[in-house]
C-alpha cells in the first residue's frame, strides 16, 4: 500500500481515538450550574449594573482528574452620555485543582471575559488559590485589564463560618492595584471589603450583605455607571 495512505489512515484512526477520548471524558464530566438574582452586580466593589438588578447564571463541567471548563453571563450596564455599552458579559474559563492533604485545597484558573458588541473590552486573567480552615486566598492577575493593555492584580481573602446550623458568616477583603487603574492623580490603587450572611432554604441559596470600598473623594460614585459607594447586597440563586 501507498506510505502516503498508510500515514493518512494512521492520521484518520489516531483523530478518531482522540476525539471519541474527548467526548468520552466530557460525557463522564459531572456537571453543575447555577442561576441567581442580585439587587446590583458588583465586580469588586464597583457596579456593572450601574446599581440596577442583574440575572446571572453559569454552568461547570467536572473532571475526576481535577480540571473543569465553565461558562457564565449575566447582564451589565456600562452607558453613559454618547456612548452605548455592552448589555451582556460572557465569560468562560479552565480550571484545574486538588488537595494537598486534608485540610488544604488548591485550584489555578485562567478566565477569558468577553462583553456584547465589544470585543475589544474583552480580556485574559490568571487566578491562584487556596483554601484552608473556612478561609480562602487568592490573587488574580491580568496585562491587559478591559483590553487597556494595562495590568491589574487583584488580592483577596475570604472567610466562612457556619456560626448556627445551615448559617454562615461571610468576610471578604480585596485589594486593587495596578496601571489600569491609575488615573494620572495618582489613584492606584483601593480596597473592597464585605460583610454578610448566606443560607439555605428549600433548595434555594439566600445571602444578605454590606458592601463597601475605601474610595473617595473624585473616585467615590454614588449614583449611576461604575457605582461604588457602600451597600447592601441581597442576591437569590439555585444551584443544580
Amino acid at each position: 500500500m501507498n506510505n502516503n495512505l498508510n500515514k493518512k489512515r494512521l492520521a484518520q484512526v489516531v483523530g478518531l481515538a482522540l476525539t471519541t477520548s474527548l467526548f468520552s471524558g466530557i460525557a463522564a464530566a459531572e456537571v453543575s450550574g447555577e442561576i441567581s438574582v442580585t439587587n446590583d452586580y458588583r465586580f469588586r466593589g464597583i457596579s456593572q449594573t450601574a446599581g440596577d438588578p442583574a440575572v446571572q447564571g453559569g454552568v461547570d463541567w467536572s473532571f475526576e482528574s481535577g480540571f473543569s471548563v465553565g461558562a457564565w453571563a449575566s447582564n451589565v450596564d456600562f452607558d453613559e452620555p454618547g456612548y452605548n455599552g455592552p448589555d451582556i458579559e460572557y465569560d468562560f474559563y479552565v480550571a484545574y485543582g486538588g488537595d494537598i492533604n486534608d485540610n488544604v485545597s488548591y485550584d489555578v484558573t485562567l478566565n477569558r471575559y468577553n462583553y456584547s458588541g465589544e470585543s475589544d473590552l474583552g480580556y485574559f486573567e490568571v487566578t491562584a488559590g487556596v483554601e484552608f480552615s473556612g478561609f480562602r486566598v487568592a490573587y488574580w492577575y491580568t496585562n491587559d485589564y478591559g483590553g487597556s493593555d494595562l495590568d491589574y492584580h487583584y488580592g483577596e481573602i475570604n472567610y466562612s463560618y457556619e456560626f448556627v446550623e445551615n448559617w454562615n458568616l461571610d468576610l471578604h477583603y480585596g485589594y486593587n492595584v495596578g496601571d489600569a487603574l491609575d488615573d494620572g492623580e495618582g489613584f492606584d490603587s483601593y480596597s473592597d471589603y464585605s460583610v454578610g450572611v448566606s443560607t439555605e432554604f428549600m433548595g434555594f441559596g439566600l445571602s444578605l450583605a454590606w458592601l463597601g470600598t475605601d474610595l473617595s473623594g473624585d473616585q467615590k460614585v454614588s449614583d449611576g455607571v461604575w457605582k461604588n459607594d457602600d451597600t447592601v447586597l441581597a442576591t437569590v440563586s439555585y444551584a443544580f
